[in-house]
């Protein structure tokens, strides 16, 4: 007798279980979709077959390497109110306490060329310029002012500046 109780136990709880159990909701999965931005400390070269040599840069340190209008950092100050793309590397960045950024071709900077990325113009860039561009050799466009004794390019966007190596602007 007692097996049939046990037996009618079980196959009742089979039975009724489900009656007497909490609704429960089957929630379908949701997307999300999420922008991740990564800071790049370190630039690598990879090398590539490319499809068609004519047309490819691979190896290439510049998108137009015989652009008439590069100039060396050092001989910016020789063009004073013109237009000019100035080539070098950045060996020292700041950032103030107001959010200017600084790149400077020379350490120290006074007397010498430099970048400047007004606060304003951050909204532009969506990585932190004083940290990309340091030790990097790069190319910035821009109409060329002097400025407390030294040449300056403002710079308002990173499509005035490519990264050597890269065929890029920014990351």
């Amino acid at each position: 007798m007692t097996g049939i109780v046990i037996v009618a136990f079980i196959l009742g709880g089979f039975v009724l279980g489900p009656a007497f159990a909490p609704k429960l909701t089957i929630v379908p999965p949701a997307t999300v979709t999420v922008q991740i931005y990564q800071t790049v400390t370190e630039t690598a070269i990879l090398q590539a077959t490319p499809i068609a040599t004519e047309t490819s840069i691979a190896g290439q340190k510049w998108l137009s390497p015989s652009d008439s209008n590069v100039i060396n950092w050092a001989d910016a100050g020789k063009y004073v109110g013109k237009t000019k793309t100035v080539e070098g590397t950045i060996v020292r960045t700041y950032k103030s306490s107001t959010g200017t950024v600084f790149l400077n071709f020379h350490d120290p900077y006074q007397g010498y060329f430099y970048g400047v990325i007004f606060a304003s113009d951050m909204k532009n860039f969506l990585f932190r310029p004083e940290e990309f561009y340091r030790g990097k050799e790069v190319r910035i466009t821009g109409l060329i002012k002097l400025y407390q004794g030294s040449p300056e390019i403002i710079v308002e966007d990173p499509s005035q500046i490519e990264v050597a190596y890269t065929g890029y602007n920014y990351p």
